[in-house]
């Protein structure tokens, strides 16, 4: 027995000896590793400040006002530092220079200072962007009724090459995986976003430039949308119209529709699909009908085409503008007083005294075209305040954003170049032009001459059930509520008219597009770029009724594990609740399977999906 443990004694020494010489030498190196984590830790922390600082570029609360421009700069001047800190260590790190002599921490190494140079590089674009931003907006201000066309362009090329710089940053780093590669990933997901951001806002400034009269003189058609009356937007019920001359803007003339009497319909070419949905509504012939259809582009046409009819005047374009986007304009001019209305007209009340107010006491059956007319006089003289003062472009033109994004103010152009961005941008054009495959838009529309949109409200439920073979089958349900005053007498306001059989009664339009190639029930046409299904239901004054419409299957809607919708709202008085529920059946849904909010913008909701 001791022969055999002395045996295994001398056997284990050589091991035992081997993993001590191991050990030994294996220590410097785990000692050089530990080193090098650490100030590859701290270099990715730098880079985060970086890339957030950069990020914030899109703040806009921050660009518009000279305090928040200031401090973003001073963010920016923060960043530089920490970025030139992690260059350091990433240069004088002692422990990273040792592993690069491996080739895993060379990968490191290697990621670590290219991302410290373009993180340097993305912050330096940054900050001398802002710098031009605050230097030109002063210059840049719409001013007693004109836009600096100098000005714009001058911020129009600080901004595209802001965009040309910071798009060649987000190229990656061709080694493979590396503790750096998740902030490489980050980083360049940021830079991209933004240049793409700027790009886009620089074309818009492009676009803006050439609409305002830069290079010729315009005129546009502007289209006053009530709505108390809704179509897919409100019905254009008073009119306006307004010249430009190299940035200055004048409105010559507002009035009533009822000036602009049709004998036949104008010669717009209308798709065969959208004739047969709307065609009973003469949009090309009745103004209140024009915009029925969900495709601004077709609609725009039309009030071009309908204008030059009853005028013989060409229009180089269509401005529509709702009653909420008068109230953001009403944000940056403050309240007016206009003759007729008995008290000043702000932001707060200008829903109700526009669509409420002003039909008190009119009895149905009658014209009201001075009470249109209203709506013409506080848009005229709205715009006569922007007339007379000095705003801040990029406040403005925030303000006009965010009413585009319900859209509450809506463009057409005769130009083609003008068009496209229109449409692209979602400044105009139709639902289904970007990603029809996953896009749905809901419209509750009028089907009587009554104002009674003012007391309805839709709320919109989609249930999203995903088959095992990762289609989508999306129902959709539409509650719609009518607030209307029970017992109320009869009232142009609240009817009856030859549609409806008693006060507040409401003859609901319900239109669901969605992407056309499986939508059951849906009919064979494809409107506004989208298959079309519909429901026309009555709703009594103080009911509500719940509206099924036919289910939309989406085709392979889970596609590199995600499951994306695109939802396009009807810019109603007050936005739609929506509620969209995931169901994911076989699949795993990541985070929370719902959303539920106002449907105030256009939503784009994705979902991580797996097995």
């Amino acid at each position: 027995m001791r022969t055999r443990g002395r045996l295994l004694h001398r056997r284990r020494r050589p091991r035992l000896v081997l993993l001590g010489a191991f050990i030994l030498a294996a220590a410097p190196i785990a000692v050089v590793l530990l080193a090098g984590w650490r100030d590859v830790a701290s270099a990715r922390a730098d880079l985060s400040v970086a890339r957030a600082s950069v990020a914030q570029v899109e703040r806009a609360e921050l660009v518009e006002t000279p305090s928040g421009r200031s401090e973003l700069v001073g963010q920016l001047d923060a960043a530089a530092r920490a970025v030139a800190a992690a260059r350091a260590r990433s240069v004088q790190s002692r422990p990273l220079s040792l592993l690069g002599a491996l080739p895993f921490g060379r990968a490191i190494r290697s990621q670590v200072v290219a991302l410290t140079a373009d993180a340097g590089q993305a912050v330096r674009v940054a900050r001398e962007l802002v710098v031009a931003v605050d230097a030109g907006v002063a210059d840049a201000q719409l001013r007693d009724g004109r836009l600096p066309m100098a000005s714009l362009a001058d911020l129009q090329a600080s901004v595209a090459r802001a965009s040309r710089a910071l798009a060649p940053l987000a190229q990656g780093s061709s080694v493979g995986w590396t503790p750096i590669t998740p902030y490489r990933r980050r980083f360049d997901r940021s830079v991209s976003a933004l240049a793409e951001r700027l790009a886009r806002v620089a074309d818009g400034l492009e676009a803006t430039k050439s609409f305002a009269g830069a290079t010729a003189d315009r005129r546009y058609f502007l289209a006053f949308a009530n709505n108390a009356e809704m179509r897919d937007g409100g019905a254009i019920l008073s009119y306006g119209v307004v010249d430009f001359a190299n940035g200055r803007f004048t409105l010559a003339h507002t009035g009533s529709v009822s000036e602009l009497t049709l004998d036949a319909p104008a010669p717009t070419e209308v798709p065969d699909a959208t004739a047969a949905a709307f065609g009973s509504l003469h949009p090309t012939q009745t103004w209140q009908s024009v915009n029925a259809t969900a495709d601004f582009a077709l609609s725009g046409r039309a009030m071009a085409d309908m204008y030059r009819q009853a005028t013989g005047a060409e229009v180089h374009g269509v401005i529509s503008v709702d009653v909420p986007g008068l109230a953001a304009l009403l944000t940056v001019v403050g309240p007016v007083t206009t003759v007729g209305i008995p008290e000043p007209v702000a932001a707060d009340n200008v829903s109700r005294v526009l669509l409420h107010d002003q039909y008190q006491g009119i009895p149905p059956l009658v014209d009201a075209s001075d009470r249109r007319d209203r709506l013409a006089e506080v848009t005229r003289t709205i715009v006569e305040r922007l007339r007379e003062g000095a705003y801040d472009p990029i406040y403005l033109g925030r303000v006009l954003a965010g009413a585009s994004r319900g859209r509450h103010l809506r463009l057409w152009s005769a130009d083609a170049a003008e068009e496209r961005y229109f449409e692209s941008s979602g400044l105009g054009g139709s639902p289904g032009l970007v990603a029809p495959e996953r896009t749905f838009h809901l419209a509750v529309e009028n089907r009587t001459a009554t104002k009674l949109d003012y007391f309805v409200r839709p709320a919109v439920s989609q249930q999203v059930r995903i088959t095992d073979g990762g289609d989508a089958v999306v129902s959709t349900t539409v509650r719609l509520e009518n607030r209307s005053p029970a017992g109320a007498a009869p009232s142009y306001q609240l009817g009856p008219d030859k549609f409806t059989e008693a006060p507040g009664d409401y003859l609901g339009w319900v239109l669901l597009w969605g992407p056309g190639e499986g939508s059951e029930g849906a009919s064979a046409r494809r409107e506004s770029g989208l298959a079309l299904s519909e429901r026309v239901v009555l709703v009594k004054s103080g009911d509500a009724i719940d509206v099924a419409l036919p289910p939309t299957t989406i085709k392979r809607a889970v596609r590199n594990g995600r499951l994306d919708l695109r939802l396009v709202p009807q810019p109603r008085l007050e936005p739609a609740d929506l509620h969209v529920t995931v169901i994911g059946g076989k699949w795993r849904v990541s985070g929370p399977p719902e959303f539920r909010g106002p449907w105030d913008r256009t939503l784009s909701l994705s979902w991580k999906v797996r097995r």
